[in-house]
């Protein structure tokens, strides 16, 4: 009986992942990553490259600069370095991390939980304008009272779908 019931519990889980998934593909639904939650070393989504590769590549042509051109020409390479880091390649970083963090979180149930678990994910409603807060946020209450329209519908499609499957083991001829 237990066994039968957490089955139940995890297909409701997975309905619900599956109007999330429904509505951040619809654009009703908007997810927000904070950048230093998970531009960590402890997050899955983590890149190291994407934060060490670009800044060593401009500090090497600075060097270079310094030592092939002179001081003046290295010293003012490497404040535009800082510039170009701090106004340019963190916001590119930045993007590049939220990007993969919600294409991780859309790939399936198991990340979804894993990354809205370490907190720093606000999911928002385009229509209503209520966010819900990673991790004391219930996503599942959020989600079905938010998109009642698309989980009916979900609702609707598995319905038919185990009425069709019923009726062909009912008719026994396998359509």
């Amino acid at each position: 009986m237990a066994a039968a019931e957490n089955r139940k519990q995890r297909m409701e889980k997975e309905f619900d992942y599956r109007v999330l998934q429904h509505g951040v593909s619809s654009g009703r639904l908007k997810i927000f990553t904070d950048f230093r939650v998970f531009n960590q070393g402890h997050s899955p989504t983590y890149s190291p490259w994407d934060n060490v590769a670009p800044l060593l590549v401009l500090v090497l042509v600075s060097l270079a600069l310094l030592v092939l051109v002179g001081i003046i020409v290295g010293v003012l390479a490497l404040v535009l370095s800082v510039v170009l880091y701090a106004f340019l390649i963190r916001i590119w970083v930045m993007h590049r991390l939220h990007e993969r963090t919600r294409q991780a979180m859309m790939q399936n149930l198991y990340n979804w939980e894993l990354l809205w678990g370490m907190g720093g994910v606000v999911l928002a409603n385009e229509r209503t304008g209520q966010m819900c807060h990673a991790p004391g946020g219930n996503w599942r209450t959020f989600v079905v009272n938010g998109l009642a329209d698309i989980a009916s519908a979900l609702r609707g499609d598995a319905d038919m779908a185990n009425l069709r499957e019923q009726g062909s083991m009912n008719r026994g001829d396998g359509r």
